[in-house]
């Protein structure tokens, strides 16, 4: 078993899979959401397109509960922003969390979302 990643390291490995995807991210990017704001990781304004590591670390369940994952799927479904949120207790270390990015990534390929 690997161990488990930090909030810095997680937020690093999906940054550079996202960067080499072509995308273009701004830290820390507040995105509305039906009931407010939510931070994520990292976001491309430009192409809706970010993610999310949930730690405890950084206390993202505090911001990232049920409501707001609901409400991320809603703006999904309606193709109005593509967001990966990977919980830190869903990988066991950045293997895993390097393919969870690369699947997320292949699948907006596929949607025509990324070239």
């Amino acid at each position: 078993m690997n161990a488990r990643l930090t909030e810095r390291e997680g937020v690093l490995l999906l940054a550079r899979e996202f960067v080499r995807a072509g995308l273009s991210l701004t830290e820390d990017c507040p995105i509305e959401v039906e009931g407010g704001t939510v931070h994520l990781d990292a976001y491309d304004p430009a192409r809706r397109v970010g993610f999310e590591f949930v730690t405890d670390e950084a206390g993202d369940r505090r911001e990232i509960g049920p409501e707001v994952v609901a409400a991320l799927e809603r703006k999904m479904e309606a193709g109005e922003a593509w967001i990966l949120l990977v919980d830190e207790w869903d990988v066991e270390g950045p293997d895993d969390l390097a393919l969870a990015a690369r699947r997320f990534l292949g699948e907006l390929r596929s949607r025509g979302v990324l070239a």
